[in-house]
């Protein structure tokens, strides 16, 4: 498996790509694990991404990098900027098809990400996760995010709710 992990602001992403972001999304063993999602099928949800990765690289608060292996997307990641009071502080969001899961993608990603906080003159990241996610809480601990608590009943899901693990790194 030949993996690259590309910064979408700097190459051209065909709608091809975008479609394949949006099938990671839109995949039933991802949506277990993302917060809240809008739209329960892909067709409005393949428009918002288009609008989104089209305006990229005038986004100052957001910069995106994919996974490619042998041509095809199979994960990627947002980090986001916070606000004004929070601006030297940046939220990591990513998600992997789950043919792909257990093989570092996860991994690069979030080092790749880091790379860029750091030239960006971000100080701190920060990870949110169901804490029923032990998956990716292995992988933030491995690359020495450190958990800052567990937050009680914190995410809402249909009519369950759940813990929140919140990490950290400061860089």
């Amino acid at each position: 498996m030949g993996l690259e992990v590309l910064d979408a602001k700097q190459i051209h992403l065909s709608n091809e790509d975008i479609s394949s972001i949006v099938e990671i999304e839109c995949h039933p063993n991802v949506r277990e694990w993302l917060y809240d999602y809008v739209y329960p099928g892909a067709k409005k949800e393949l428009r918002d991404y288009l609008e989104f990765l089209r305006k990229l690289p005038e986004n100052r608060q957001a910069d995106v990098l994919v996974a490619r292996s042998d041509g095809r997307i199979v994960g990627f990641l947002a980090l986001w900027r916070l606000g004004t009071y929070m601006s030297h502080v940046a939220s990591i969001g990513i998600s992997v098809h789950p043919d792909y899961w257990g093989k570092g993608i996860a991994t690069q990603l979030i080092e790749s990400a880091t790379e860029l906080a750091k030239q960006k003159g971000i100080k701190r990241l920060e990870v949110e996760t169901l804490s029923d996610n032990t998956s990716m809480r292995h992988v933030v601990e491995k690359l020495g995010f450190k958990l800052e608590g567990i937050r009680k009943g914190r995410v809402r899901k249909g009519r369950r709710y759940h813990d929140e693990a919140a990490y950290y790194l400061l860089l």
